[in-house]
């Protein structure tokens, strides 16, 4: 594996403000042309440019020299790949690293996506690990399928190095799964903690070498994360870092996966 693999979440993008607005109720950014826009296409806000400065920043003062750089061929990420303004930099693309596919709801209002997909939406309230839009992917998907490629790629050619991967939201939050082994307990946990949001601009720095001891191990073992502030009074990004964390290769005997088990209460009676 490399020593350091560091994931980078775009920057705001046109198409975050349109959700956004649409969460907290407002519907009025959505018109015929946003609607027929390909997830793809979508432009970086002017915050949104901030932001990837902002997390270059951050990188080009944490970490080493880079030995590869990758893109998702999206343009908010090429836009904040180019705006991290990392020196020297070479980008390849890699459409693995692309944005979870949200299939046929991708352009639609929640509200018209709980009318016209109710029985669907219920899934996604009862399972967010496993569910999945029509004709879309779920984050199961993204992390057994795309993550675990994306790691078995790196592990062929980029071992002992340095690489960037400039991404979306729920590729990152896929990785977090496989890297960081969680079990579907700790995802649905984590996926209602506030603490865990992976914001724009987010910075995820994984690494090998041990914060304390310099030593390197034979797989990722520290994760550390950083994102984009913007202070109201002076109008200016700054990013704000969490410590390091360590995470272990975690192995359940007999007795605890039965424990596990015994968490869910049975619905029928014998």
């Amino acid at each position: 594996m490399p020593k350091n693999l560091i994931l980078v979440r775009h920057g705001q993008s046109e198409a975050n403000v349109i959700q956004r607005a649409d969460k907290a109720g407002d519907q009025a950014l959505f018109s015929e042309e946003t609607m027929l826009v390909a997830d793809r296409s979508w432009r970086l806000t002017d915050a949104g440019v901030a932001q990837a400065h902002a997390a270059g920043t951050w990188i080009t003062n944490h970490v080493d020299d880079l030995d590869r750089c990758i893109t998702s061929p999206y343009v908010r990420t090429r836009e904040t790949a180019a705006n991290l303004g990392l020196v020297g930099a070479r980008w390849e693309e890699n459409r693995v690293v692309r944005e979870r596919s949200w299939g046929e709801i991708s352009p639609l209002p929640r509200k018209v996506f709980e009318e016209q997909y109710a029985h669907n939406a219920l899934l996604r309230r009862k399972d967010p690990l496993y569910w999945a839009p029509p004709a879309g992917e779920s984050i199961a998907n993204v992390a057994e399928n795309r993550v675990r490629n994306m790691l078995s790629t790196l592990h062929r050619e980029s071992s002992e190095q340095n690489v960037l991967v400039v991404t979306h939201g729920d590729f990152m939050w896929s990785t977090r799964l496989v890297l960081e082994r969680w079990s579907d307990e700790e995802f649905l946990r984590y996926d209602k903690d506030s603490e865990m949001t992976i914001f724009n601009c987010t910075v995820l720095h994984y690494t090998r070498i041990s914060p304390d001891t310099g030593e390197v191990a034979p797989w990722m073992r520290w994760v550390r994360a950083a994102h984009p502030f913007c202070d109201r009074t002076t109008g200016q990004w700054r990013m704000v870092e969490q410590p390091w964390q360590r995470f272990d290769r975690d192995y359940l005997s007999n007795e605890e996966l039965l424990a596990v088990a015994e968490e869910q209460a049975r619905l029928l009676s014998e």
